[in-house]
């Protein structure tokens, strides 16, 4: 694939199925076909559609680097009847380079259904004097979460306070939250 030239129709094209596909775009094969693909035969263009909608859902589902890009690439091009020649594998690089973002940032919007964590801020506060009481040794966590939909920036910010007590149950569940995560990788 090294110093094999992208084929610009050819990357064109790619844009065209994956704004169509993962950008919900309006781009009709007869103008992908037309306007693209200077008239190409229906025949070979529905070939040639299905083929790299085929390699850009293998990549995309797989969320391929590019070192597993690079291997997944050099094994179509052994395949038996030229299935992909050097210039294809260039210009699926470099559509995956210019795309590969793009599409994971919808992919995940599109399974994002309920409010995501925008930030989370902490500090403990020590409180070692009060009017009445000479030593007063209490700590307190004082927590501030925003919480919004995915792509606004609009969202509720929670503020709440904890003591020792509630700070270790709170430690304690994070915990057995983390256990529970190991116990299935």
């Amino acid at each position: 694939m090294e110093g094999a030239t992208v084929n610009k129709k050819l990357l064109a094209f790619l844009n065209g199925i994956a704004k169509r596909k993962y950008f919900d775009e309006e781009i009709s094969d007869e103008m992908l076909r037309d306007q693209v693909l200077d008239g190409m035969d229906r025949d070979e263009y529905s070939a040639l559609v299905s083929k790299f909608e085929k390699l850009i859902n293998s990549i995309v589902t797989s969320d391929m680097d590019f070192n597993q890009l690079d291997i997944f690439l050099q094994s179509q091009m052994k395949k038996k009847d030229g299935y992909l020649s050097s210039s294809d594998a260039a210009t699926l690089t470099k559509f995956w380079k210019l795309q590969k973002n793009k599409i994971h940032e919808k992919l995940v919007a599109l399974t994002t259904w309920d409010n995501e964590l925008k930030s989370l801020s902490w500090r403990v506060d020590a409180c070692s004097k009060a009017r009445h009481i000479s030593e007063l040794n209490q700590t307190s966590a004082i927590v501030e979460i925003q919480l919004g939909p995915p792509d606004k920036k609009a969202s509720d910010v929670v503020h709440f306070e904890l003591n020792d007590k509630d700070v270790k149950m709170l430690m304690s569940q994070v915990e057995d939250i983390e256990r529970a995560i190991a116990s299935h990788t």
